[in-house]
Parts: C-alpha cells; structure tokens; sequence
C-alpha cells in the first residue's frame, strides 16, 4: 500500500479520487471558512502526492481569485479508482 502522506510517494495508478479541505490564509484560532472540494486525477509520468496537492491548491486560489501562497490545505485523502 502506497503512503500517500508523504509528498514524495510516485503516483502510479492510472487514477485517483481525492478530497481536500482548504482554507484561507492567516488562519486564526476558532472558527475559520473553509471549503470541501472532491475530484479525480490521472496523473501523468513521474507524478508524486506533492504534484497532485500543487493542482488543488493553484485550482483553489485560480477559482477564488486568491494568492495561492494564502490557500491552506487543511486535509487530503486520496485513493486509487
């Protein structure tokens, strides 16, 4: 079973499910707006877990018209389709 918490693991598989939480940047103590995205990826030759988690986060600040060094990626999970 592939570790898929570490950004340096080889995406292999011919696709992906992921989810993702994300945020916005400074997050503060308490309560903070965040967002639940869900997709599928077929990640191209030499793709790692980091490749993936730069795509949320571009797409995520692309479609919110936020700096991407603002997005916060709160939590992943991803699984082979």
């Amino acid at each position: 079973m592939s570790d898929y918490s570490n950004p340096n693991t080889r995406l292999t598989a011919r696709s992906y499910a992921w989810s993702a939480t994300l945020t916005c940047s400074p997050v503060k103590r308490g309560a903070n707006g965040a967002q639940d995205r869900t997709g599928s990826y077929s990640p191209p030759p030499g793709a790692t877990v980091a490749t993936l988690l730069d795509g949320i986060r571009t797409l995520h600040a692309q479609e919110n018209s936020i700096p991407i060094q603002n997005v916060v990626l709160v939590r992943y999970s991803l699984r082979e389709k």
